[in-house]
């Protein structure tokens, strides 16, 4: 027994340390670099949003302020009055979420699981529109919008938005749709189970990753538009916080504090929505390729 475990001990390979090289050295160093060059421009926004008026035009300029002060974020929603903008923004971002993948997933389903005469005439279609420029389409958008009577509302930046993210949500949910067994709908529908049931039930838990990773992605483009809220929209009523940042330049100069402090809060709900839905947009971007 004492020689059997000797001769299990001596078979068990060693571990080898791996050797610091220049080569490995300067994979850190690009590392290190690309994650300062990333997190330095929050970082320097919001230093600045705590600085004060005097302290921002200081020279030489400091790097940590001399005086932290909240007076920059009291001005964005006192003398601003910013709280409309960001309302705004969360309705239209959440609604163009929603919307998006109420129409995605069954279309989704429809191409992969059907077929349809001219289906991949449909999804070269959908890859074309990947491509298209948010730009192309602001004025197509401003002309059928303003002949609708829908001009300057919440609802033409939400069907707009959804107009421009419905293309990539349904490209994204096609791959996870595909890697679903079909016997597992089949058995659904031996038991008496419908199309909606099935898909709702069945197919819609299991490309919960897909779906996450499209939410996350379709959100952030929203969150952050301003072509078209600033093409498509005109009074407050109706503007995103993107449109609201350009208040904080005027004919006489640029209010670079209550502008740093309206960036960092419009940076932290895109912060807060990532770091919760991060895992599920790591699985579904590496998982959700389409396959042939």
């Amino acid at each position: 027994m004492t020689e059997a475990v000797i001769v299990g001990a001596r078979a068990k390979p060693r571990r080898r340390r791996r050797r610091f090289t220049a080569g490995i050295a300067g994979q850190y160093l690009a590392l290190v670099l690309t994650v300062a060059l990333t997190v330095f421009p929050l970082v320097w926004l919001f230093l600045t949003s705590i600085r004060s008026s005097a302290d921002i035009f200081s020279v030489p300029v400091h790097i940590i302020p001399e005086t932290a002060t909240l007076t920059q974020y009291v001005s964005v929603f006192a003398q601003y009055d910013t709280m409309g903008y960001v309302w705004n923004t969360v309705i239209v971002s959440v609604a163009t979420v929603v919307l998006v993948h109420l129409l995605a997933i069954p279309c989704a389903y429809a191409l992969s699981r059907f077929r349809m005469p001219g289906a991949m005439l449909i999804f070269g279609l959908l890859l074309i529109m990947r491509m298209i420029p948010v730009i192309a389409l602001a004025i197509p958008l401003f002309a059928v919008f303003a002949a609708l009577g829908l001009l300057d509302t919440i609802w033409a930046l939400i069907l707009s938005h959804t107009a421009a993210k419905l293309p990539v949500a349904i490209w994204l949910l096609l791959g996870f749709i595909r890697d679903v067994p079909k016997e597992i709908e089949e058995a659904a529908q031996s038991d008496g189970a419908g199309t909606v049931r099935t898909l709702v039930q069945i197919v819609a838990p299991l490309i919960a990753p897909g779906i996450g990773a499209s939410a996350v992605i379709t959100f952030l483009f929203t969150w952050n538009d301003l072509l078209l809220a600033l093409t498509l929209t005109s009074s407050k009523a109706a503007q995103t916080l993107p449109v609201g940042l350009t208040n904080f330049v005027s004919q006489f100069g640029i209010d670079w504090g209550a502008m740093s402090a309206a960036g960092v809060l419009m940076v932290i709900p895109t912060l807060v929505f990532v770091w919760f839905a991060q895992g599920l947009l790591v699985k579904g971007l590496t998982t959700g390729a389409v396959r042939g």
